[in-house]
């Protein structure tokens, strides 16, 4: 059985484009005889004529010669993208990617997307960063890293200059020490909560906002005994210690609470709804090991998380 093979689709599709085959012949740098010897093979294998060829005008296309173009753009359009990801492939071997990587996004898919890509890719060099998103954004903006991975940006100024693909969505936890007093209670108030001081981001203030809202709704007085802390290293080790109330991403404490040191209360009141994003410039191309690298995050969040949005090229204000 005779197979068509892909430089013959090619020639048939530039006959078709240039519209005869001297014109076609001179684009693809090859004789008229070899190009009208190529189509007229692919029509003696199939039994059927492709191109009317009428003397004194231009050929036209056969019924078999429509379904053959449609097909044979289609065949071409894959084989250049398949060509393409193993050209991205082989560049992305070598060369670095910075990482930029925000509070929502700092736990297990990400760290298993890095290892994957630095088993396939150990020639680059890997550099991660992690703190606040609105820092690492600043980061990105300045060139400082290749892409960030966390929440999205309310700056209108960013609406423009960064591109936002939503990822997934994760809620806040409220975590104490398995010691804790209230480890093990079930239906817990906010009520429950008012003896014991609360730990809290000190450079956000949304969170302290909703804890506030949160007491005001129940007819509460607000917490009186709050620590704010950004050291994520100390404060654990103070949750740890001690009965305070950690409210945070489950992300940023996801080892302590497989580990089974720290544990999660249920109460979500107080808690934050996040949206994790993976972020980049518009104005700037990723380069090869940069693209390669948000591939994987895509495909380890989806693994996660399950199927991502059809549009995730989202907008937030």
């Amino acid at each position: 059985m005779y197979d068509i093979e892909l430089i013959q689709l090619r020639r048939f599709v530039m006959v078709v484009d240039a519209g005869s085959f001297t014109e076609a012949a001179q684009r693809l740098n090859i004789t008229q005889q070899a190009l009208s010897s190529s189509i007229a093979l692919m029509e003696e294998m199939a039994g059927v004529r492709f191109l009317d060829r009428k003397r004194g005008r231009k050929h036209s296309l056969t019924i078999f010669g429509r379904l053959l173009l449609t097909r044979a753009r289609t065949q071409i359009a894959l084989a250049e993208r398949m060509l393409g990801e193993i050209e991205l492939l082989r560049d992305a071997r070598g060369g670095s990617v910075t990482i930029g990587i925000g509070e929502t996004m700092t736990g297990r898919p990400i760290a298993t997307a890095i290892r994957r890509f630095h088993l396939e890719q150990p020639d680059v060099q890997i550099r991660i960063i992690e703190g606040y998103t609105e820092v690492m954004i600043e980061k990105l903006i300045l060139g400082e890293v290749d892409f960030v991975c966390g929440g999205p940006s309310h700056d209108p100024a960013h609406s423009d200059l960064l591109e936002f693909r939503h990822l997934f969505e994760i809620r806040d936890v409220l975590a104490v020490r398995r010691a804790h007093p209230l480890a093990n209670s079930r239906e817990l108030t906010l009520q429950d909560l008012q003896n014991f001081t609360w730990m809290m981001p000190a450079f956000r203030g949304d969170i302290y906002e909703a804890i506030q809202v949160a007491h005001m709704r129940a007819k509460l007085p607000p917490p009186r005994r709050i620590l704010r802390s950004d050291a994520v290293a100390v404060g654990s080790w103070l949750c740890m210690d001690d009965d305070y109330v950690l409210t945070v991403s489950p992300d940023m404490i996801g080892t302590l609470i497989e580990l089974g040191a720290l544990v999660t209360l249920d109460l979500n009141e107080t808690t934050i709804l996040r949206h994790a994003c993976l972020i980049s410039r518009r104005d700037l191309k990723l380069n090869p090991a940069a693209l390669r690298l948000t591939e994987e995050i895509m495909f380890e969040v989806e693994r996660t998380y399950g199927t991502l949005p059809a549009d995730q090229n989202l907008t937030f204000s």
